[in-house]
């Protein structure tokens, strides 16, 4: 089966037929609406993008913590979660995201393989794997192709089995994902994706918090790795926070943490005939995850390894909470399609009851919230720009600060690491750990369309709680073009 069998036109849906080949430049040709795509290298550019999806400088830059995709073994580990399941041959196989290539070149080490179609978003990872498994397994076994959809190029039915690492967490709508493997699986075919568990990471992000805070307690100093140890915890953080925020998580490379049953009930409701979610690589205590966050970040071993204890020591009561289900920073969701028709009737799990508080006090409970926003507002021939600072600190999940001028409203999240808010404000324990590390502002606000009168606008500044509670304290009523303010509590 060759990739142009598996494959149709992005713009028409039409079949790709043969192109042209003149000299250095190969072309296919979509039989319907005539669209031309190149070929480059044995590899067909559907749309693709060179720089799609590129990751920033650093191993965890933009909270790329969960991503497992290039962790080498990662199919070894996947086939023995799964166990049994697994197929002895998988078959024709799609493997959508190539990262570094180490899924792609364990899939046809394996020698059971018929046949693997590899996609990506950009055309030089594609090269990359390609030139790895060069003379590893026969061309025509293995085809690829840079596509800029992966739903919107693969025809019904061509798959036996899709194994997808990486692409679940980093897309905007997973549940589209999902369906569209079950469109393009043959019947009684399987697929297999990793995904990041949300409970496991805001047990461990929270021991992680706390062990922090006792180590600084301890030393009366923030120990050599700290750093990277707060940056995991900022940006999960960030994620748990806005979780249910579409427009936020569409500027974030990795975008969702996912719970067990809500991937199992979207599996069911699509129509797949099993959907499992299985620990990956189960670590009930922590120990061994934070120990491999903190090396695959660059701490010193002479921190990563007391660290990993005193997570576990420290978590224990976060961690005992967690079901076997949710006992690895990992799942691998299973999914099966049966093998011919069959009538379903799905009912998902019905929602939880919101929960009601009477006012603001009551929602926060313990210490009093504080914070100091800074600000410096400019206007601009699109509008006034500010820049927001400061911190802000709270024993209820912060989501936002909320900035209103002239009656339009603008939202900061609170999430960046502030260590020294903790060290000043919070000796005696009276904030959730989390909550003091993780308290910073950082963001640069636009009100389109708003600009000032007499070098002011009308300003309120409110502090909206995970749970929507809105918090207010005194400010003043008018903002200040071009002049640092601090709005303190």
């Amino acid at each position: 089966m060759t990739v142009f069998d598996r494959l149709h036109c992005p713009a028409c849906q039409g079949r790709l037929g043969a192109g042209s080949d003149s000299g250095s430049t190969e072309t296919r040709g979509c039989t319907v609406c005539l669209r031309v795509f190149p070929v480059s290298g044995g590899i067909v550019d559907l749309g693709g993008d060179a720089d799609a999806d590129r990751l920033p400088a650093g191993r965890f830059a933009d909270g790329a913590f969960w991503s497992v995709s290039g962790v080498a073994g990662l199919l070894v580990r996947m086939q023995t979660a799964v166990g049994e399941r697994w197929p002895a041959v998988p078959g024709d196989t799609i493997l959508p995201g190539c990262a570094q290539g180490d899924v792609a070149e364990a899939i046809v080490a394996s020698g059971t393989v018929r046949s693997l179609l590899v996609l990506d978003t950009a055309m030089d990872r594609l090269h990359a794997c390609r030139m790895r498994l060069s003379g590893a397994i026969p061309e025509d076994i293995v085809t690829y192709a840079a596509v800029g959809d992966f739903g919107g190029v693969i025809r019904d039915a061509v798959a036996d089995t899709v194994i997808c690492p990486g692409l679940l967490s980093s897309v905007a709508e997973p549940r589209d994902v999902l369906a569209m493997v079950y469109r393009v699986l043959k019947p009684g075919g399987r697929a297999a994706f990793v995904v990041p568990n949300r409970r496991y990471w805001q047990a461990i992000c929270t021991a992680m918090a706390e062990a922090m805070v006792q180590l600084h307690a301890k030393e009366r100093i923030w120990p050599e790795g700290q750093a990277v140890v707060m940056e995991v915890v900022a940006h999960t953080r960030r994620l748990l926070l806005h979780r249910d925020d579409a427009g936020f998580l569409a500027g974030l490379r990795e975008k969702h943490l996912f719970d067990a049953e809500t991937l199992q009930d979207w599996g069911r409701e699509i129509g797949f005939a099993t959907a499992e979610a299985i620990p990956l690589d189960s670590d009930p205590d922590g120990a061994a995850t934070t120990r491999r966050i903190c090396r695959d970040a660059g701490a010193p071993d002479s921190f990563t390894e007391p660290f990993g204890a005193l997570v576990a020591a420290v978590g224990q009561t976060y961690f005992d909470l967690l079901g076997r289900q949710d006992s690895s920073a990992s799942m691998v969701l299973w999914l099966t399609k049966a093998p011919g028709p069959r009538s379903r009737i799905f009912t998902a799990l019905s929602e939880p009851p919101s929960t009601a508080f009477a006012g603001p006090d009551a929602a926060v409970g313990g210490a009093e919230p504080r914070w100091s926003v800074e600000l410096l507002a400019r206007d601009t021939p699109d509008g006034i720009v500010v820049a927001v600072g400061g911190w802000c600190l709270c024993n209820m999940p912060v989501r936002w600060i909320r900035l209103t001028l002239d009656g339009m409203a603008q939202h900061a999240p609170v999430w960046r690491p502030r260590p020294d808010v903790h060290e000043v404000l919070n000796g005696r324990g009276l904030y959730k750990a989390m909550s003091a590390i993780c308290s910073g502002l950082d963001s640069e606000l636009v009100f389109a369309g708003i600009h000032a009168v007499d070098n002011v606008c009308a300003f309120r500044l409110e502090v909206v709680l995970e749970n929507g509670v809105t918090v207010t304290g005194t400010a003043p009523e008018a903002l200040v073009l071009n002049e640092q303010m601090v709005v303190a509590h």
